[in-house]
């Protein structure tokens, strides 16, 4: 875990002369956090999710009524900042795949619609504070949307998991699955397809509206080129690529 983690670093790396903004090295640096956690039981996984995510929530909450705490502030700051919350998210995954809880989701499907429908009001909600906070110019913007990425993803997944249970839907988003399944290989992509359109069309400053429309463009694009790929092979081409800097060519798999 730890090598393939490092080898994503040294990519991630090599990605910022691409794409100056790449999460990779972030997401490396953080996932080597999670080694720690590597053969805790699932029951001490709950226990330290529940207690950093209050404790992120707690700091958000801190930062948008009590702003002026003085030294207090800055350690806010550590316990409220965006690669808390991605560790949270990298921890949540973690507890997901010890406990087993994707392959019994028919059983636990009440308890997901509850969560579903919790997270559902709260994602409305969080939506016209975050769009009120905005209008008004308000400070507290980057506070309000973080403390709204828990129940976002949480209702983003929850309705994720529930429409996977239907076949029929299974097979009509096959497709977006295939991008998916070499999310690395169209990470990068994205940057440099985008790059590409902004330059082939002559933007200097792209709008919010330019952001939709080349977004679109590049997923359909992802969309076509990833059902194809996998008509031939069996993982992305990065996707390898990292497979075989972190295990050589004995684990590489073949079609």
């Amino acid at each position: 875990m730890a090598r393939r983690l490092l080898i994503l670093l040294l990519l991630g790396i090599i990605h910022v002369f691409i794409f100056w903004g790449t999460i990779l090295p972030a997401y490396a640096i953080i996932g080597l956090f999670l080694i720690p956690f590597y053969h805790t039981t699932v029951s001490t996984l709950k226990k330290w999710l529940v207690g950093m995510t209050s404790i992120n929530i707690i700091s958000l909450v801190s930062k948008i009524f009590l702003p002026s705490l003085g030294v207090i502030s800055s350690i806010l700051d550590i316990f409220s900042n965006d690669a808390m919350l991605i560790f949270i998210m990298f921890l949540a995954g973690f507890l997901t795949a010890n406990s087993g809880w994707l392959t019994h989701i028919q059983e636990l499907s009440k308890a997901i619609r509850g969560i579903q429908m919790v997270s559902f009001l709260l994602f409305i909600g969080f939506s016209l504070w975050i769009w009120n906070a905005s209008q008004n110019g308000n400070s507290n913007v980057d506070s309000v949307t973080g403390l709204g990425s828990l129940p976002t993803t949480l209702f983003y997944l929850t309705t994720l998991f529930l429409l996977l249970e239907n076949k029929q839907m299974v097979k009509f988003l096959k497709p977006i699955s295939r991008v998916g399944q070499m999310a690395f290989t169209n990470y990068v992509a994205q940057s440099i397809i985008g790059t590409a359109i902004i330059s082939i069309i002559g933007l200097e400053v792209v709008s919010p509206k330019d952001i939709l429309y080349i977004a679109v463009l590049i997923y359909i694009i992802q969309i076509i080129f990833s059902t194809i790929w996998f008509k031939f092979f069996s993982m992305g081409p990065l996707e390898k690529v990292w497979r075989l800097m972190t295990y050589g060519t004995k684990h590489v798999i073949k079609r």
